[in-house]
């Protein structure tokens, strides 16, 4: 069975910033180390009988100065079959996000972008600047990466009203939203994904439970699938891998043979680990 992963980041550690990976800077993980190095798509290995299908490329801190270095590094040195999702800053004034945006459409890898809103969700959301950027982002036909919270819930009022506005916008949110699991405000996560189930021009993509916990259980994969199945349509879901960072609980190998795992239906599977990415994501 092909599979596509349509959320991995590679590194190239001499050629890149990457000040994220630095042990000076946030996130202050113990083992973060493990990762502190290259990256490229061989490293991407799987076992029979799942076969790549290709990935998508996430922004990851190689220059969010000049964010089109890294898709010119990208597409420069990897041969995969391959999209990319750029970084950009959704703070800067418009004539400045148009330029940035120009730039990077002239890498054919380019489909979409990215700024991490995390902890800051519900004031860049609510910014003027911002939400005349993700307008810029819609009009260009890119899709945008939703990194946040769900269970803050005064900032998933604010992506809904985005999403309210912006109908043309195509957003998928990252990491299933971080799901709490076994945690008290796991009904928080599931009441607000909820309401972002009901729109049509998002999906979801179930990836980084290692971010959440480094001794996850295929048991939590199981159900937040089955939470999710239950309330978006099946072609707006996609598992993903957050590789290398899964590397920290899993083998990229064994990540995907979880998945492979999951109690779904064909349909369901051929949906979730291929179909749905190479539809999104034009690959």
């Amino acid at each position: 069975m092909q599979i596509i992963d349509p959320h991995i980041h590679l590194f190239a550690t001499e050629l890149g910033h990457y000040q994220w990976l630095s042990a000076k800077n946030p996130p202050f993980w113990p083992d973060k180390a493990v990762i502190n190095r290259d990256f490229n798509a061989d490293d991407l290995k799987l076992s029979e009988p799942l076969q790549h299908g290709g990935f998508v490329h996430i922004e990851a801190g190689f220059d969010n100065y000049q964010p089109w270095r890294e898709l010119a590094w990208l597409e420069a040195s990897q041969s995969a079959n391959f999209k990319s999702v750029a970084s950009v800053d959704l703070t800067i004034c418009s004539a400045d996000f148009s330029t940035q945006i120009e730039q990077l459409v002239t890498h054919s890898s380019l489909v979409g972008v990215r700024h991490i809103l995390d902890q800051n969700a519900l004031s860049l959301l609510a910014n003027r600047q911002v939400r005349c950027n993700l307008q810029h982002i819609a009009d260009h036909g890119l899709i945008f990466e939703c990194q946040l919270d769900a269970t803050d819930s005064p900032a998933i009022g604010q992506l809904e009203s985005v999403l309210l506005d912006l109908p043309q916008l195509t957003l998928v949110i990252n990491h299933a939203g971080f799901p709490p699991i076994n945690q008290s405000n796991f009904s928080t996560w599931r009441t607000n994904i909820a309401k972002l189930a009901a729109f049509s021009n998002l999906s979801i993509k179930a990836s980084g439970w290692e971010m959440l916990d480094r001794n996850y259980q295929s048991t939590d994969i199981q159900l937040i699938i089955d939470i999710l199945l239950e309330l978006f349509s099946v072609n707006n879901i996609m598992l993903a891998s957050n590789f290398p960072l899964c590397t920290f609980s899993n083998s990229y190998a064994g990540l995907w043979q979880t998945y492979y795992n999951l109690q779904l239906s064909t349909a369901q599977k051929n949906a979730l680990l291929h179909d749905n990415a190479k539809r999104f994501y034009r690959l």
